[in-house]
């Protein structure tokens, strides 16, 4: 059975690839939208709508949109889980409090530790599945320290409790300045931003920039955005059309010629009546 919300939805991906998509940016005019390329960052669980608009760009003459896969933020279940808004035991979310955060963390997130301290001490843990871990890999800016941190707790050094403290305080910390952020945010600001309007760069009207005259001693072409194999699709569609236009054509004259035929054929057979009668 044919889903159509299911094909609805992969459109809706498509259409924020392309720049006819916000004219208030770049402005109405086709072939110049058409010839701006898109660079989409995304999870991995995106990409099939991509790659489907990747497919079908070229026919609708627009550039490929291209991707930078971005890594997932595992749920607190461990690696390859994903995190739902509507499973409060498989996220932290950006308003929760540093208590809420460190309790999660203590309660729901995935250890690769060992079972018993003594036996941590001992045999050391495995980050590489530890989830305090991981998100300290996202949130913790200093790299040596994480290093660090990674041999402390495949050694048995550092146990579970001291990196899942660890990296509630971290993450807290980014949540805390995002929230602190937030709350300066007003009304006025939001319909400001959600307001269609041309964007400004150093006072430049975005809608304005596709304008300007390209640049003669400019090395290399940015008049035509798609790949060679992209122009050959194109042309092969071209010439297609052009077929299947030409082949329309001939069956039309061709019913055109039998309908003359046969126009002659019954003169001609109500001729030859008409004298046998006479």
């Amino acid at each position: 059975m044919l889903r159509f919300p299911k094909i609805h939805f992969a459109s809706i991906q498509a259409a924020s690839s392309f720049a006819s998509s916000f004219p208030a940016i770049f402005g109405r005019d086709r072939l110049q939208t058409s010839s701006i390329p898109c660079l989409i960052p995304c999870a991995i669980d995106q990409d099939p709508y991509f790659r489907l608009t990747r497919d079908v760009a070229s026919q609708l003459k627009y550039a490929k949109p291209s991707l930078i896969h971005a890594r997932f933020l595992d749920a607190l279940q461990g690696p390859g889980s994903k995190m739902s808004a509507s499973v409060e035991a498989s996220s932290i979310f950006l308003r929760d409090s540093p208590k809420q955060i460190l309790k999660k963390i203590n309660l729901y997130a995935f250890s690769g530790g060992k079972e018993t301290l003594e036996e941590h001490r001992a045999k050391g843990g495995d980050p590489e599945v530890d989830v305090s871990y991981q998100y300290l890999k996202f949130f913790l800016e200093d790299d040596e320290e994480l290093e660090r941190i990674r041999e402390d707790y495949k050694t048995g050094i550092l146990s579970t409790g001291e990196i899942k403290q660890k990296c509630a305080d971290e993450v807290s910390k980014f949540c805390l300045s995002f929230q602190g952020r937030r709350a300066k945010v007003t009304d006025e600001m939001v319909d400001r931003f959600m307001t269609p309007r041309p964007l400004l760069y150093k006072d430049i009207s975005s809608d304005t920039l596709l304008s300007k005259p390209a640049d003669p001693n400019a090395s290399g072409s940015v008049t035509d955005p798609n790949s060679r194999s992209q122009l050959k699709k194109q042309e092969k569609l071209r010439l297609a059309q052009e077929k299947k236009a030409q082949k329309i054509r001939e069956k039309e004259e061709k019913k055109s010629v039998d309908a003359t035929s046969a126009g002659d054929i019954t003169e001609s057979t109500d001729l030859a009546v008409r004298a046998a009668n006479e």
